[in-house]
């Protein structure tokens, strides 16, 4: 198969640092950053030689030079100083993957090798973590080895779940019974590990996810649509069965009368934007002010609004709250510009009945990244750090082929 995607990629060298990027991003930090260098400086060296930046500049062009240029803008204004220069960094990272991979012509072949990686490098990752929690006993919960904590690695397998039930239904038909049995176990297994990560947005997000997409796919296909409802929410109430550490951890904090203190991380963020409205206390830096600090710009401010001990975290829990502290109306404006943009695009290009997979399963992709962003967003901070880039990565690859693949005029196939 390696054979046959050489013989149709014009950069080879830039696609297997790309290949090798996506296999080490949930598993190893080191290698996964030179993997990304390596992708960047082959790229922009590969191109550079031939004169070839991927077609004419368009609005998305636009849309990621002005969301790079924000991060940086925001570091130079920032009302703190402390890691903002670095985190800004981050944003160049995952958005340079994104603008390479859009402006990157992979074929088919070259397209599902790079899903299919993700797919296979979150389960080796995933066999670590349950090794780690189960046998070995040293994890105390299931995550990610280079993703890290378990709502972040929550987050990722989420994504790696939408994509992977895209692929399996998208090309369900062209498989045979060892192609079907690989993408069902595949499936289970992310579903089963969301569950047992006892995230309760990522199970949400991933029960809402596989009902949306399957629902999806059954509708354009004129498939059966009550029996994919009714399949997902059985397969959801048989995951919580097995795992009811879920429902009893919002019990719990219902009884307490708190809610893994978000509401104090909220209450925080608010107080920090409201000193630094335009341009946040900068990326990276929430949490980064005392208490005695936020109790004293709060002084300056008449609203009902106050800062609590136990909202001095690392981040907001919510992608919205943590952009507007940290980022300000400036660039939390943007993000959400951005993000909009991203939804806005997906819903006008959603595959016809005859359109052939790989537009449907791109479509799952850049869905997943983009629903999981925007709905564990809602209590969790995403787009960050390995979320971002995949998220990023999956709609950079939707994007590379939406031309061909999702134009008005396209043919049917």
């Amino acid at each position: 198969m390696f054979r046959k995607i050489r013989s149709e990629l014009r950069y080879p060298a830039e696609f297997f640092w790309l290949l090798a990027l996506v296999f080490f991003l949930p598993l190893f930090e080191a290698p996964k950053n030179l993997c990304w260098l390596g992708y960047v400086l082959t790229w922009l060296y590969g191109r550079f030689r031939a004169r070839d930046w991927g077609g004419p500049w368009d609005k998305w062009d636009s849309l990621i030079a002005l969301w790079i240029a924000s991060a940086y803008v925001v570091a130079a204004f920032a009302g703190i100083h402390y890691d903002e220069w670095s985190a800004a960094n981050d944003v160049l990272r995952y958005c340079s993957v994104l603008w390479l991979v859009k402006r990157s012509n992979l074929s088919e072949r070259a397209l599902l090798a790079v899903l299919g990686t993700i797919v296979v490098s979150t389960l080796i990752a995933l066999a670590w973590g349950w090794w780690g929690l189960y046998v070995s006993r040293t994890e105390s919960a299931l995550a990610l080895n280079s993703v890290g904590h378990v709502n972040h690695s929550a987050v990722y397998i989420v994504m790696v779940l939408g994509f992977a039930l895209s692929l399996a239904l998208a090309y369900w038909q062209r498989m045979g019974q060892l192609g079907r049995l690989g993408s069902s176990l595949s499936v289970l297994v992310l579903s089963l590990s969301v569950f047992f990560t006892d995230s309760r947005a990522a199970a949400a997000s991933a029960l809402l996810l596989a009902l949306v997409l399957s629902l999806t796919f059954a509708a354009r296909r004129t498939k059966r649509v009550r029996i994919s409802f009714l399949v997902v929410m059985l397969g959801g109430a048989i995951l919580l069965a097995m795992n009811p550490a879920i429902v009893m951890k919002t019990e719990n904090q219902m009884v307490a009368g708190t809610f893994a203190y978000r509401g104090d991380d909220w209450s925080n963020a608010l107080v920090e934007w409201r000193e630094y409205p335009l341009f946040g206390v900068g990326l990276g830096n929430f949490g980064r002010p005392t208490l005695a600090e936020l109790r004293d710009w709060n002084k300056r401010q008449d609203w009902a609004i106050h800062p609590s001990p136990h909202g001095m975290q690392g981040h907001a829990h919510s992608i919205y709250l943590n952009a507007l502290a940290e980022r300000g109306l400036i660039g939390a404006s943007i993000l959400l510009l951005v993000l909009i943009s991203w939804g806005t695009a997906l819903v006008r290009a959603v595959p016809r009945a005859q359109d052939p997979p790989l537009g449907w399963a791109l479509s799952g992709a850049a869905f997943s990244g983009w629903f999981v962003t925007m709905s564990v967003g809602l209590i969790n901070t995403t787009l960050h750090h390995e979320t971002g880039i995949l998220a990023v990565l999956l709609f950079g690859l939707w994007l590379s082929r939406r031309e061909e693949l999702f134009s008005p005029g396209r043919a049917a196939r």
